[in-house]
């Protein structure tokens, strides 16, 4: 196949995200395509967040018409389906809900921080683009909710609650997303966005309270400890305890937490290899060998961000290397791993972004930050 610009990459991914099918008929997101069974997983709330930052960012870039509508749609989806009545956001919808599995099935009503998060970020930003007062109204519904019932007294987000038992979920499992855990700080970006909107301190007490505790758990190396039990970092929530710090530090000019993403995204890239770099971090073995292409454009943008040149190459051509490009409708998305079927969403949305930001370094996004995917 005829070498191709990062520019087309970049181009061919937009256009995955808008017409693969990849957010269905009802305004969500799938998680991924199977491109063996030709078949799409479930819906997914933190993946629909996602997919409204990502077509208002092509729509910032564009000025077509079309993402604004599809982020509308995805709006629609989850304030009708996703959203419970607690103004948390359900996590995934199967198609047969019913045999889910029943942590994260939307028939067991287990509500992630994160995944909630994601959503306020979206709809904050769909506001500030459209003004619809419905936005803020949903906006603010879940960031109090998020304040309200998940934020902890050290500034940590329980992971999980569920309003059936109206119970909290403290876990510490081997898992690091059912953790209190420094990732958390990229719901930060919700409520720095809505501050922006409101002036309501709360807002900007909340982003702060959750930064401070993502630094609780930052070793000087600059590394995040993302399961307590192990000792261990997975670099997917390692990136985005990273993008928290960095977008919140720089709205609101706290150098503390620019430079707690700094050095995060340092120690990062000096673990880089040819392949780009791998999954998982322990003290006692290493890495893993397993890449995943989100990681690879989160760690990528980061780099970009803080115009560290150490890396890059490796990293962009390690994650050019994931892109699927063929004559079938589901070319140029991003395979979650070269040796895995699914053509991932929120990969393919995280490399979008990634690759427009090596295209245009000299861009406002790097002073002035929103609409980080």
């Amino acid at each position: 196949m005829p070498k191709t610009s990062v520019k087309e990459q970049f181009s061919q991914a937009a256009g995955w995200i808008k017409n693969s099918g990849i957010q269905s008929s009802e305004g969500g997101f799938y998680s991924w395509f199977d491109n063996d069974n030709k078949s799409y997983s479930y819906l997914y709330s933190e993946i629909t967040g996602y997919g409204i930052t990502t077509l208002l960012f092509l729509y910032d870039i564009e000025k077509d018409a079309v993402c604004l509508d599809k982020a509308q749609a995805a709006a629609a989806w989850l304030k009708k389906i996703a959203m419970h009545p607690c103004c948390g956001m359900r996590t995934r919808f199967y198609s047969n809900d019913t045999l889910a599995d029943k942590t994260y099935s939307f028939a067991q009503e287990n509500i992630f921080s994160f995944d909630t998060g994601m959503v306020l970020y979206g709809i904050a930003n769909l506001y500030r683009v459209t003004a619809v007062p419905e936005y803020i109204a949903m906006a603010t519904k879940i960031a109090d909710f998020l304040i309200g019932v998940m934020q902890q007294d050290d500034g940590s987000l329980a992971p999980i609650y569920n309003p059936k038992r109206k119970e909290l979920s403290l876990p510490l499992e081997n898992k690091w997303s059912n953790q209190p855990a420094g990732f958390h700080a990229k719901v930060a970006l919700g409520f720095a966005d809505l501050f922006d909107i409101t002036a309501d301190k709360k807002y900007y007490d909340a982003a702060l309270r959750l930064c401070e505790y993502a630094i609780s758990t930052q070793e000087a190396s600059g590394r995040f400890i993302t399961d307590k039990k192990t000792n261990t970092t997975h670099l997917h929530p390692h990136c985005y305890s990273a993008e928290g710090l960095w977008y919140v530090g720089s709205r609101f000019n706290i150098p503390e937490f620019v430079l707690a993403a700094r050095n995060a995204t340092i120690w990062a890239l000096e673990h880089v290899n040819s392949s780009g770099i791998n999954e998982l971090y322990s003290p006692e073995k290493g890495f893993n060998a397993f890449v995943r292409s989100d990681i690879l454009a989160q760690l990528l943008r980061l780099s970009l961000i803080f115009s560290k040149n150490s890396g890059q190459k490796e990293l962009l051509s390690a994650l050019l290397s994931h892109q699927l490009r063929d004559a079938s409708s589901q070319s140029g998305g991003f395979l979650f791993n070269k040796n895995c079927g699914h053509i991932n969403s929120w990969c393919s949305m995280f490399a979008l972004q990634a690759l427009y930001l090596h295209e245009n370094k000299k861009s406002t996004f790097f002073e002035q930050p929103r609409l980080l995917i």
